[in-house]
């Protein structure tokens, strides 16, 4: 009796501990589970891409025109395209040389953001909305050609102006290993006599141990590796559909060997057969546009390139391509730039108009939600002479942080001037309500740090009724 006595006692006390923090902090109720934050797109200015160009910018007008908020999800291409938020930067150039310069620029801004990746409710396949088309290039007034470039831009990476441009090629990118006609073979297996009702976590695994410098590897279907001292243990969950297996370069001198285990730990073997039903040969180019479609507006070399700068990035030891990190739909992965070229005779100024959507990053966690615009000025930095910037935002809403200097607010339109180019970079956020609520920091009930509490306190009373257990035994 004194044992079930005690072991009602402690968990009594755990229980009114729990309540009691419960009632300590507040806990958040939610009606639906939503998105907190969705992000947005940075946007930057003209870069000219000739070292020696003289050409100076003498002025810069930069206009943001946000007369509406984007939606959180956008369910069809018409919607998507209706979003009216875009940024116009018109720019003075002067040639002081006494000679014609011709210049090609560069404006990059930024991926698509979260909100505007759209899925086909059929096919569920990536719908591509061509929101670039409705803004033009002028030099002057009079509209000029513009043509839409792509880059690799991972998830969360900041712009780097050196890194980002040096990723433009023209034409295919030049590697010691990897190049459009390299030869991938291909092996498709499937997996039979794998007991998936008993093991419904059940893995499949072998070893890579090829050399690196001839062979490389990328497992399609990957959910995770472990490096041994002979090689690279490849693993993947067990399934009904094939698992694909691309070796780049020469073949690999031994087939994979698959071993069978219970879980993704790989510790326990279980009974199973990979089968191989299909080997194709391939070349390189066709595995990393096997995803690309001609309706996305990215031209194959700059998709090409981006599939092998990712591929590059990805490698691990023994030749792995991690499946964990590449992937082959590049389509949310991309920087978008306009391209273009301007001429100038000896002496002669002109204005250059560039627009482009803009699209924010928006947190919800705030009443109402805020909105928050990121444009790059640092790559300014590529002209030779940069002059003043006046950069006006024509908006209903409040701006309700901005950076890295205040804005004088009249009417419908905030308003601030640089004497010549910032050290940071322009940002600024809107709100539907000048002083929205930030979120309130409480404790939820599964939150790491009230979590960790319980467990501290788990452990000390099972140490307790122990003691206590130990104690009554003597």
């Amino acid at each position: 009796m004194k044992k079930t006595s005690s072991l009602v006692s402690i968990y009594s006390v755990l229980i009114s501990i729990i309540f009691l923090l419960s009632a300590a902090f507040p806990l958040p109720v939610s009606a639906n589970s939503a998105q907190a934050h969705w992000t947005g797109t940075t946007a930057t200015g003209a870069i000219v891409t000739n070292d020696t160009c003289p050409i100076i910018v003498e002025s810069e007008i930069l206009t943001f025109d946000i007369q509406e908020f984007p939606k959180q999800y956008y369910g069809n291409v018409h919607d998507y395209l209706s979003y009216t938020g875009k940024v116009t930067a018109e720019y003075t150039f002067h040639n002081p040389a006494d000679y014609m310069v011709e210049a090609t620029l560069l404006f990059p801004f930024g991926t698509v953001p979260d909100y505007g990746i759209l899925l086909d409710p059929k096919t569920d396949e990536r719908l591509f909305a061509a929101d670039t088309e409705k803004y033009n290039i002028t030099v002057n007034g009079t509209a000029i050609e513009k043509t839409l470039r792509h880059t690799l831009s991972l998830h969360h990476s900041q712009f780097d102006l050196e890194r980002d441009m040096a990723l433009l090629y023209n034409g295919y990118l030049t590697d010691t290993f990897y190049s459009p006609d390299t030869p991938v073979t291909q092996y498709t297996y499937i997996a039979q006599n794998v007991d998936t009702q008993k093991y419904t976590a059940a893995n499949a695994a072998w070893i890579v141990s090829s050399d690196p410098s001839k062979t490389k590897v990328f497992m399609e279907n990957e959910n995770g590796g472990t490096l041994l001292d002979n090689g690279t243990q490849l693993e993947c969950w067990v399934q009904d559909q094939p698992f694909v297996v691309n070796v780049i370069g020469e073949p690999l001198s031994q087939m994979p060997e698959w071993t069978f285990y219970e879980n993704g730990a790989c510790d326990k073997k279980i009974n199973g057969t990979m089968t191989l039903i299909r080997t194709d040969v391939i070349t390189l180019k066709d595995l990393v546009l096997s995803e690309y479609k001609e309706e996305s507006q990215i031209s194959e070399q700059d998709w090409y390139n981006a599939a092998i700068t990712f591929m590059k990035q990805s490698e691990r030891e023994f030749g792995v391509i991690s499946a964990s990190e590449f992937q082959l739909d590049l389509s949310t992965n991309l920087m978008r730039w306009y391209e273009y070229t301007i001429t100038l005779k000896p002496g002669e100024t002109i204005v250059n108009t560039v627009t482009a959507p803009i699209y924010p990053s928006f947190h919800t966690t705030y009443e109402p939600p805020i909105y928050e615009y990121i444009y790059l000025l640092s790559p300014a930095k590529s002209w030779k002479q940069f002059g003043p910037i006046s950069v006006i935002v024509n908006t209903p809403y409040y701006m309700t942080e901005s950076g890295p200097e205040a804005f004088e607010h009249t009417n419908n339109r905030y308003t601030c001037h640089f004497t010549g180019l910032p050290e940071e970079e322009l940002t600024f956020t809107l709100c539907q309500e000048s002083d929205p609520t930030a979120p309130s920091h409480t404790l939820s009930m599964f939150s790491p740090i009230f979590m960790i509490a319980v467990l501290l306190l788990l452990i000390v009373g099972v140490c307790i009724l122990m003691r206590k257990n130990n104690t009554n035994t003597k």
